[in-house]
């Protein structure tokens, strides 16, 4: 026997094992009555077996893991549909039925520092302040190639 594992590990160090030689190595060394001079190798064999175990565990973790993530991301995904499409509806009902539209102001309205002003005489004060502050472009242009030509 220990003649066999040693043509094993000789494999194992060439790169010629098999998957299957490897487990063969792994559950030898697990035993106790190793011979003096395989014990040599019994740390690495070892690690080799706990590394082989942690990444089965951590597969099966993972296996488990990723069903119920499929099902809540497509939940999340129809629920992100159905919120969108109702946001999109409220919407458009509140765009359409607003019960607080106020009917459209008729009239001569001006706007002062944040109040409403209706009186006619009022709104054409300030209307002729404002128009009177609007400068032609003809003179702004005239005023900037006298500037230039000075």
């Amino acid at each position: 026997m220990t003649t066999d594992i040693q043509h094993l590990i000789d494999k194992y160090f060439d790169g010629e094992s098999s998957a299957e030689e490897e487990k063969i190595l792994r559950r030898s060394f697990t035993q106790e009555d190793l011979p003096e001079e395989l014990k040599v190798y019994a740390s690495l064999f070892h690690f080799l077996d706990d590394e082989a175990t942690a990444l089965a565990i951590l597969n099966e973790i993972r296996s488990e893991e990723k069903r119920p993530a499929r099902r809540s991301l497509l939940s999340l995904r129809n629920l992100r549909t159905i919120a969108a499409v109702a946001a999109t509806l409220l919407i458009a009902v509140l765009l359409l039925t607003r019960p607080d539209r106020k009917p459209a102001l008729t009239g001569s309205y001006v706007w002062v520092d944040g109040k409403q002003i209706t009186d006619p005489a009022t709104v054409r004060k300030y209307a002729e302040a404002s128009f009177g502050k609007i400068q032609p472009e003809s003179d702004i242009i005239e005023d900037q190639l006298r500037f230039i030509l000075e």
